[in-house]
């Protein structure tokens, strides 16, 4: 069974800012619908807890980084917020951003306009070019993101 932390390196090691930024984006992916259905919270719950170098993170936790996030609720908010956000990631994570935003937005099987126009936005954001962009779609729309 594919898992949503089969995104992220086994190796990844991050600054807590930068883990954040991630976590942040994925969870604005997520929001782009205005929804946030039980396999995406099990999801953002999963990368949460690899991006912080932990096994797990207990409900507070999570509900402590929920509310973090979720003051950005409104369309124009969430693409204002990405367009801030994404450039201050180093570059040699701009990817894995990507990568894990487009996890949380397949995760739920459930396509969405919303989704898929913050995708451009944070791949413009990001700078990277349309044909990485496919290219990493394709790659998590095969093996990542399908199941928490």
């Amino acid at each position: 069974m594919s898992s949503i932390a089969e995104l992220l390196p086994t190796d990844l090691k991050l600054e807590d800012k930068d883990a954040d930024i991630l976590l942040e984006l994925a969870y604005l992916m997520t929001a782009a619908d205005g929804k946030l259905l039980d396999s995406e919270l099990a999801a953002f719950r999963t990368i949460a807890a690899r991006l912080h170098g932990k096994s797990a993170i207990d409900e507070p936790t999570l509900d402590a980084l929920l509310e973090k996030f979720a003051h950005h609720v409104e369309t124009e908010e969430i693409e204002a917020r990405v367009r801030a956000l994404a450039p201050t990631l180093p570059e040699d994570l701009h990817e894995l951003a990507y990568r894990l935003a487009l996890g949380m937005a397949f995760v739920d099987w459930d396509p969405s306009d919303e989704e898929d126009r913050l995708h451009g936005v944070l791949g413009d954001a990001l700078g990277l070019a349309p044909g990485r962009r496919a290219a990493i779609s394709r790659e998590v729309g095969l093996g990542g993101g399908k199941a928490t």
